[in-house]
């Protein structure tokens, strides 16, 4: 198939994710500076729904007008999802396409990603699968190359 099998991160590894940055030339104005670990639910699946960490709040591509996001997998492949803000919890969540990434990608309950968050705060973010906290640039130039191609087919959203 495409898409490459997810890659499990055990427990031990999470603590150290955090406050990673990356920057290359061409994406110098977009920060790389949030990362957070999402697991997958029996009902986060369920109802279609990711809660970000609160953390997400204070990361520079995302804010309170944002409706949507991009979900960008290892291989660069891109899932549109909504991206909404409850007052209530106070936190971000994923709606509407998150359990489409989930079934896309074969995931299982309990697997774990580790995402990046992408943005220069006023283009659509994207949050970028890290596979053991590989080179971003490498997945988000080839998400970027995959983009340009669909654009020069005039598939404009």
């Amino acid at each position: 198939s495409a898409v490459g099998h997810v890659t499990r991160v055990t427990g031990g590894a999470v603590g150290h994710v955090t406050g990673v940055t990356g920057r290359t030339g061409a994406m110098s104005s977009f920060s790389f500076d949030y990362c957070f670990l999402a697991e997958v639910t029996a009902s986060n699946l369920q109802e279609d729904k990711l809660y970000l960490p609160v953390g997400a709040t204070s990361s520079t591509p995302l804010h309170k007008q944002c409706q949507e996001t991009i979900l960008v997998n290892k291989e660069g492949n891109s899932w549109n999802v909504s991206l909404r803000y409850s007052e209530s919890s106070g936190k971000y969540y994923i709606t509407r396409g998150w359990r489409k990434f989930c079934l896309d990608n074969r995931c299982e309950i309990g697997d774990l990603f580790v995402f990046n968050v992408v943005g220069d705060g006023k283009t659509t973010p994207l949050m970028c699968v890290c596979p053991e906290r590989k080179e971003y640039s490498e997945i988000l130039s080839k998400y970027l190359t995959r983009k340009s191609r669909e654009s020069s087919l005039g598939g404009d959203s």
